[in-house]
């Protein structure tokens, strides 16, 4: 797993790529928002596709957020490849 130190938005991050959440810097609405929807810290999140929107896999469900609640999802690459790391 990457270090914390690398930990970005996840708006950050681009198509195709598996991310760890860490935590969040929303504030007591836009978490609760996001636990209901099982982003909790530790979660492995799939990006289906990053064009302004995102949609991203959660478990066995699927959302679309917008790009402001995704900057708000702070998160790590799932592996330490150069192809995960690269912004």
């Amino acid at each position: 797993m990457a270090k914390t130190a690398d930990t970005r938005p996840l708006s950050s991050y681009k198509s195709g790529m598996s991310v760890r959440v860490t935590g969040f810097d929303a504030g007591k609405c836009c978490r609760g928002r996001l636990l209901s929807m099982g982003i909790i810290p530790g979660t492995v999140v799939d990006i289906v596709s990053n064009n302004g929107r995102m949609n991203i896999r959660v478990r066995n469900s699927q959302y679309a957020i917008g790009c402001e609640m995704a900057k708000k999802i702070m998160a790590i690459p799932v592996c330490d490849c150069n192809k995960c790391s690269a912004f």
